[in-house]
This record gives structure tokens, sequence and C-alpha cells, in this order.
């Protein structure tokens, strides 16, 4: 085990290793995720050589983006996952001394400031507080700099929910709190059913609960799926919103000497 993940929560640690097991099939099974990537790249700034953070740059599905939209900037692309940060590596070879990468937990990032541009795609909701990270990370940025991020919004998976609380049983998913800089949002259906949608979750790594969450017995499960089918035709919904702030004026980032 990389020893970043020795000093992480429980929680956290399972989370890099759940999406790190998955980290050289991640991308057959990353059709949403690639979708929210390329409709993100919207939200990127003009800039002629920027210095660029990315965290949870997975695979490399938003570091493409981040690779063509800025030719003559420095990139650090990180990860918490060591095997996603050296299938990014492996992705996106031959793309130069410009591109970096590192190992880093997104909520207590390492990387020296300031930054001209953070980016993080599909990362914040699994932070504990993502509103205090996105505070954290504006200090982070350069007087004029900009940070952009996709992330499910509070809306998401309400077939889901209303199945597990029709059969009364527990809520594994995510709360996720409003959050500043919201300036676009979309819902999605990207699979067939209930369980396509189960199944896409496991094989990028995804079903990591909340905390004290205990995983439901198959009958419960079962029990479930069959109700999320009969009531919503297996629809599950996705609502992805995305944001995008400016450098915090209060707490300007300085770079160390």
């Amino acid at each position: 085990m990389s020893s970043i993940l020795r000093m992480l929560s429980k929680r956290s640690a399972a989370i890099a290793q759940s999406f790190g097991a998955r980290a050289s099939s991640y991308e057959e099974n990353a059709d949403l995720q690639r979708t929210v990537a390329k409709r993100l790249a919207r939200l990127l700034p003009p800039l002629s050589a920027p210095r660029v953070l990315e965290l949870g740059c997975g695979t490399g599905l938003f570091s493409r983006h981040l690779l063509a939209g800025y030719p003559n900037g420095a990139l650090l692309f990180t990860d918490l996952a060591p095997s996603m940060v050296e299938q990014c590596r492996l992705n996106l070879a031959g793309p130069g001394k410009r591109v970096s990468f590192d190992i880093m937990d997104a909520a207590l990032p390492t990387a020296d400031g300031p930054f001209d541009l953070i980016a993080m795609s599909m990362t914040l909701h699994w932070l504990a507080d993502p509103a205090a990270a996105l505070a954290l990370l504006q200090k982070r940025l350069a007087p004029n700099g900009v940070l952009v991020f996709a992330t499910i919004g509070g809306e998401c998976f309400p077939e889901w929910r209303d199945a597990l609380v029709a059969q009364g049983l527990p809520i594994g998913l995510l709360d996720i709190p409003d959050l500043p800089g919201i300036v676009d949002e979309q819902r999605l259906v990207v699979d067939a059913d209930t369980l396509g949608f189960l199944r896409r979750m496991k094989a990028i790594g995804s079903l990591t609960p909340r905390e004290g969450y205990a995983p439901l017995p198959a009958g419960a499960l079962r029990r479930a799926v069959r109700a999320a089918n009969e009531t919503h035709g297996g629809r599950v919904t996705w609502h992805i919103v995305y944001g995008r702030l400016a450098a915090s004026q209060s707490s300007p980032s300085i770079r160390p000497a």
C-alpha cells in the first residue's frame, strides 16, 4: 500500500483502493465521466502559459482537454490512487516536460501554488467536506486564477433513493451539499435499467458508500432493484453540476521562495 494511503481515513483509503483496482479497465465503463469532462472543458478560461493543477485526474479523461487547451502550460496531474496516476501517465504518454504526475489527496493538496487554473472532474463529491475543499483550493489560486469543477448534484439518483425508501432500506448514497460557483447543470440517464446502473458503478469503483453504511444483503438489494424497475422503468438519473470560482480575494496565494 502506498504510504499516502496509510495516512488517510479508512473511508478515503477505501475509495482510493476501489478506484485504483479498476484503473486498467476504467475507461471502458466511463461513458458518463467522458461526457462530463467534455462539458466541463467549456468552462476552461483562455490562458497562454498557465500553471495548472488537476486533482482526481483518474485515467486522464479531463487531462486530455487540459493538454489540448494549454499547449504551452505547465500541468500537474494528480490522483489519490497510485495506479490511476500511473494509468494516466500511460494514457498520455509522450506529452513532454511540461506535464508531471503525483499522488495527492484533493482534500489536502500538497502542491505549491499559486496556480492559474485548478480543475476537478467528478472528484469533489468524494471529499468529506466539498465546500471546505473548494475554499481551501481558492486560496491556492493566483490572483486572477480560476477553479473549475464538475460533481454530482444533490438531486442525483432520485429513482434509486425512492426505491430504497419505499422498501424501508437505508440509503448509502452520498449527500451533496449546496456548493458555491455553480454555473451549469445537466441530467443524464446512462444505463438501460437499475441493475445496469449498479454494475457500471461497480465496474468503475464507485460503490464506496457513505460513512457508517452497511451494504445491503443480497435479498434486500434484489427487492430494491425490482421496485426501482417497476416504479421508474429502470431509469436512474444522474444530476451533474458544473462550477467556476475565482481566487479568494481575502487570502491571496504566494509562491514559496
